[in-house]
């Protein structure tokens, strides 16, 4: 009767078994995917980033990608090192021109505004700088850079993580662009920003590979122009 009742039984766990081993298979081609997507993203973002002395000269911008500010007055160290690397490339003769792209959706809380402060102060003149007020993400940045700014040619500028990213969406967009990796110190926040980048590396592959909008556009303004005219429209 034992040996009845565990024959009767089998069925039901071999159905069982059946539903876990695909639960485990969809598990294991989701994680291999977003590994795969994750590895190619980092390699091929090292392939394109450079030295100083092995950058090229005379290209149309530099593009600093916005960060955390602090009271809405002072870069956090993340973004003052991307600034710092900025003014060591202008001074360096790589470009006389540099976008600063972040968020500005509230008043009390202007990324652009403070990069730009922080370049002046460094003695970036006025009208070298551009401000981009709707780079709401690192795609909205590079896509504005082209459509608005009308950027053939980059050279990005921020920390090794999330230039990868950077370097890939510019690629698939069509932008000429190398990268310059700014890490001359640890930050606190790094591995916050290292989990977060797996969903942000497979948002950039859905908007990159389906052309997707910004969230804001602006009129044309090229970057050839004098940059003291986006201080408040762009």
């Amino acid at each position: 009767m034992k040996r009845q009742g565990m024959r009767k039984d089998r069925p039901w766990l071999r159905a069982i078994i059946r539903v876990i081993a695909v639960i485990l298979g969809l598990i294991l081609a989701v994680s291999g995917s977003i590994f795969f997507i994750y590895v190619y993203i980092s390699i091929k973002g090292n392939a394109h980033t450079f030295e100083l002395h092995d950058l090229p000269q005379g290209v149309d911008c530099i593009i600093v990608p916005g960060a955390q500010i602090i009271g809405n007055r002072t870069p956090s160290p993340m973004l003052q090192d991307r600034l710092d690397g900025a003014v060591e490339l202008y001074r360096a003769g790589v470009s006389n021109r540099i976008i600063v792209s972040g968020d500005h959706r509230e008043d009390n809380y202007n990324e652009p505004l403070v990069m730009y402060k922080h370049l002046l102060s460094q003695g970036i003149p006025d009208e070298a700088i551009f401000m981009d007020h709707f780079g709401l993400d690192t795609y909205d940045s590079i896509y504005r850079a082209i459509h608005v700014f009308k950027v053939q040619s980059a050279i990005i500028v921020t920390q090794r993580f999330h230039l990868q990213r950077a370097l890939y969406i510019g690629g698939k967009l069509g932008l000429d662009c190398v990268g310059y990796a700014t890490n001359p110190r640890s930050y606190l926040s790094t591995p916050y920003f290292l989990a977060r980048e797996i969903g942000a590396r497979l948002k950039a592959v859905y908007e990159t590979n389906t052309n997707a909008s910004p969230e804001r556009m602006s009129p044309p303004y090229p970057i050839s122009g004098d940059g003291r005219g986006t201080r408040k429209s762009f």
